[in-house]
């Protein structure tokens, strides 16, 4: 395993302004929040709110296992992160136009034109990914990992903050009207997308190892196989992972709980953003001083058992609507906020600040766990076998739509219980010999 122990400067600062500025993006296109509420408003239907974060989680995970493939053979991945972000800028700029020509003449048309666009938006994803986490590897010190993503959280959450109100006032009474507003985020998260490429960019990516030739894809799915086998830590990072997509059962209806139960306008949206990024400004500091201190191990722990509050959060609003809710409530520059709203208000700031926390952990624990010149391999398939995962948000959905939204919620506590199980039992490898596959399964690499 290579592990940089130096950390380019340049590198840091241009990661963490592009921090910055994908925060608009997330906040702008956000699956469980923006596209959700775009879906529930032009057809009514839980089950087709909950696709976004599922085609997104399918097609990143697919588009992974081919493409580390190709990346093996590279000594220099910032081709990857170039190509697959203007690949997702142009497809963005076609979900805007399709959404303001379609919207209000051709919805049912417009859904599937939005299912196939986003769904190879997030197949680029799967390029940019690997670019990305490469050129961190390469140049960002184990020791500081943590602190970069501190601060890129850090400076996204202002941004993003900004971005809360933006949306606010875009899907408010004062803005377009729709679908003209939710073209218009995306445009936006198009333009901010623009921005992010620019800025890492810039970033020298020094020479990596790569295998002199690529290997048939039939051996290449063989060897992640094999890392799954051999290297504990993987087996268990991905089980953890497995089972903490199972407990996002929950959280992928809060957007339909809220406006199908709790009635609140989709222009609520923003102050949810705007509250998630508040809290996240001081959170990663945390997040970040854990990881580089204590270990990603320890990370994922404590971010897996704050998770299990954000669904228990919400579940006991279920029964505060129709009896406290109702009789009781704060008006605030946010709106009338009852007990049941106030409940789903800070379980969704849990939910972002602690699911931030955990794939900060994640990715770094992957980070440090695989071998150089098989990174790639160690995301892609990671990935790729957590792909039966993006049916979960599906399942969600036809569970609030066809049961109740309490099952829903029931269901994702006993899992995020369950992850931690799963967690616990992660080794520390800043700690002791870490499992690798064997040597003599791989092809030969060049420095």
């Amino acid at each position: 395993m290579s592990i940089s122990d130096q950390t380019d400067q340049r590198a840091f600062v241009l990661s963490v302004l592009n921090g910055a500025l994908w925060a608009v993006v997330i906040a702008t296109i956000q699956p469980e929040l923006v596209l959700s509420a775009f879906l529930l408003q032009l057809k009514d239907s839980v089950i087709l709110a909950t696709l976004p974060l599922a085609i997104m989680r399918l097609g990143q995970f697919l588009s992974h296992l081919v493409i580390s493939n190709i990346a093996e053979t590279w000594t220099h991945k910032k081709p990857f992160y170039i190509g697959g972000g203007v690949f997702r800028m142009l497809i963005l700029a076609l979900i805007a136009l399709s959404t303001y020509h379609l919207g209000t003449t051709a919805p049912t048309l417009l859904v599937w034109i939005f299912m196939i666009l986003l769904g190879l938006y997030s197949a680029g994803i799967g390029s940019s990914s690997i670019g990305f986490n490469e050129i961190i590897a390469k140049t960002i010190s184990i020791g500081q990992r943590g602190q970069l993503m501190g601060l890129r959280g850090f400076f996204g959450g202002i941004v993003g903050i900004a971005s809360g109100f933006y949306i606010r006032h875009i899907l408010g009474e004062n803005g377009l009207e729709f679908p003209h507003n939710y073209a218009v985020l995306y445009t936006t998260a198009a333009f901010f997308l623009g921005c992010c490429l620019l800025s890492f960019g810039f970033v020298r990516e020094p020479a990596g190892q790569a295998y002199l030739k690529r290997v048939p894809i039939q051996r290449h799915i063989q060897q992640g196989i094999g890392i799954f086998k051999t290297d504990t830590n993987f087996r268990f990072l991905y089980l953890t992972n497995f089972v903490q997509a199972m407990a996002l059962v929950g959280p992928v209806v809060y957007v339909p709980f809220a406006i199908q139960i709790l009635s609140i306008r989709p222009a609520f949206l923003g102050n949810l953003v705007i509250l998630s990024a508040g809290l996240t400004l001081p959170i990663n500091f945390l997040w970040s001083y854990i990881g580089d201190r204590y270990g990603n191990r320890l990370l994922i722990i404590v971010n897996t058992f704050l998770f299990s509050v954000s669904p228990l959060l919400v579940l006991a609003s279920t029964y505060l609507v129709g009896s406290l809710s109702t009789i009781t409530g704060w008006k605030t520059q946010l709106g009338f906020i009852t007990p049941a709203l106030a409940c789903l208000i800070l379980s969704h700031a849990i939910f972002t600040t602690t699911n931030g926390g955990f794939m900060i952990g994640r990715m770094n624990y992957l980070l440090e766990i695989a071998p150089e010149d098989r990174r790639p391999s160690y995301i892609a398939f990671m990935d790729m076998m957590l792909a039966p995962t993006a049916i979960f948000p599906l399942l969600g959905g036809f569970i609030a739509e066809r049961i109740s939204f309490q099952t829903n919620f029931l269901i994702s506590i006993l899992f995020g219980l369950l992850t931690l199980c799963y967690a616990y039992r992660l080794g520390e490898p800043r700690n002791k010999q870490l499992y690798k596959c064997p040597n003599s399964d791989l092809p030969d690499s060049a420095p």
